[in-house]
């Protein structure tokens, strides 16, 4: 298969976030829809908003700087 331009190289925590942005997107759409109309589980729900997102958030914002000099030097 050829190009008529060069695929654009992106960072994978780049994809990371926009999946992130799209899975918050889906819990807040969810929570606007009627209990009957719901297209996700109760438990997915639940799931997405109270482990897979955070755990996410957490990994892409991780700092590894140290947080006091103690730490630094302890390590």
């Amino acid at each position: 298969m050829t190009y008529h331009y060069l695929p654009r190289e992106e960072y994978e925590s780049y994809k990371l976030e926009r999946i992130l942005k799209q899975l918050e997107y889906i819990v807040q759409r969810e929570e606007n829809r009627h209990e009957m109309d719901e297209h996700l589980t109760f438990s997915m729900q639940n799931l997405l908003k109270d482990e897979i997102i955070p755990m996410l958030e957490e990994e892409l914002n991780y700092d590894p700087t140290p947080d006091t000099a103690y730490d630094f030097f302890h390590q």
